[in-house]
């Protein structure tokens, strides 16, 4: 039996030298991530595609402009998490074939963002509203097209996994102080309680299958 494909866990990566991201980065694909979020601003957005493009798939947060559509997609990134929703940017990014996730917090919010041809929403900051909201959106049918970021540790990770959330962006729960020069092994323990949360919810997805 083929297994789905695991819902990702994304780590959002600061706007940082690609000096500074290589050992947090290559640490992480070790340890079983292998989707990244990265600020379209980035100076090092075009170059950690191209170093660990082959190995990881990458998704280009704070996108808030038509050219900041252009821009991710130029440096190899389809995938768009996005400030707002406004009329150019979703035009630009189905014209250039990007998947774009537009910002929203409210059930209000997120059902006005799905009458777009987006590809759901982003529900940023998660942590203001908590992960209680992850089962609310649940029984209202929504939680399967939002992905949270922001703030969002293990436990909250898991809550919105169990909700049916495709994705979850995680920060500084996970990366800590690594790239300030902290210990990349300490940055190793913390990636057990991440990776043992999407583990066990791609056995669920499994089994449900």
């Amino acid at each position: 039996m083929n297994l789905p494909p695991r819902r990702p866990l994304i780590p959002c990566l600061p706007d940082a030298l690609l000096d500074d991201h290589m050992a947090v980065v290559e640490v992480l694909i070790q340890e079983g991530f292998h989707s990244f979020g990265v600020p379209i601003g980035s100076d090092a957005l075009a170059d950690l595609v191209r170093v660990f493009g082959a190995r990881a798939t990458f998704w280009a947060t704070r996108i808030a402009t038509a050219d900041d559509v252009r821009h991710a997609v130029e440096a190899g990134i389809t995938r768009l998490l996005a400030d707002d929703a406004p009329g150019e940017l979703v035009d630009e990014a189905t014209r250039v074939g990007a998947e774009i996730w537009a910002s929203a917090m409210t059930a209000t919010e997120i059902r006005a963002v799905l009458r777009l041809p987006v590809a759901g929403a982003v529900l940023w900051p998660a942590d203001v509203v908590g992960h209680s909201l992850a089962s609310r959106l649940a029984e209202v049918g929504l939680a399967t097209a939002v992905i949270p970021m922001g703030g969002v540790g293990a436990y909250a990770a898991g809550e919105w996994l169990a909700a049916g959330a495709p994705a979850v962006c995680v920060d500084s729960a996970l990366l800590g102080d690594a790239y300030q020069g902290g210990s990349l092994s300490k940055l190793r323990e913390r990636c057990g309680a991440f990776v043992a949360v999407q583990a066990r919810h791609a056995e669920a997805d499994a089994a449900a299958s």
